[in-house]
């Protein structure tokens, strides 16, 4: 069975501001990012380049395609390594949503694992659109490199280990770091 990877984006440079399903610039080039993710790559010594993935937003759909270029492999993107939707409060600072928005933005932050943003989606959907994607690569003989975002990192680990989204929220995910996860 084959080595499931994931590597979260460049950093971002807009900051407080809820941008999960939104395209925003990052701050290191899309051959930059994938020069370091390559690198990585090949010190853990997996070989071959892995069958690779990414979420549709362009700060790692330009990645994967980079690195497919660079590898002569494909590069599939998955709506399903997409960011939490944010919904109506996507591209918008957190102060701003708190001040003009207290109510629901109260709600949300004391019970973000079962509601949603308005016209956005709860943790729990959330958790099972990755453990989908996690479910269809464990069958694999190909090592999986995905290119994808902080929110779906946390909730691999979740689903893997059997915990809640609660027990792993406020764990660090470092930028343009590969993490093996199966």
């Amino acid at each position: 069975m084959g080595n499931v990877w994931l590597v979260r984006h460049a950093q971002t440079s807009r900051v407080g501001v809820c941008y999960g399903q939104s395209d925003v610039a990052v701050q290191l080039g899309a051959q930059d990012a994938a020069r370091s993710i390559a690198s990585q790559w090949e010190r853990t010594g997996q070989g071959d380049p892995p069958e690779l993935w990414t979420s549709p937003w362009l700060r790692t759909r330009s990645v994967g395609m980079e690195l497919a270029r660079q590898w002569r492999v494909s590069c599939r993107v998955d709506a399903r390594l997409s960011e939490l939707c944010f919904g109506a409060w996507e591209g918008r600072e957190y102060a701003e949503i708190a001040r003009n928005d207290p109510d629901r933005w109260q709600q949300w932050t004391q019970n973000y694992q079962h509601s949603a943003p308005p016209e956005g989606e709860t943790v729990e959907q959330l958790r099972a659109r990755v453990a989908e994607w996690l479910d269809e690569r464990k069958g694999g003989t190909a090592d999986v490199l995905a290119i994808t975002h902080a929110g779906v990192m946390r909730t691999a680990r979740a689903v893997i280990e059997q915990l809640p989204y609660a027990a792993v929220v406020a764990t660090a995910v470092p930028y343009l770091q590969l993490e093996r996860f199966i």
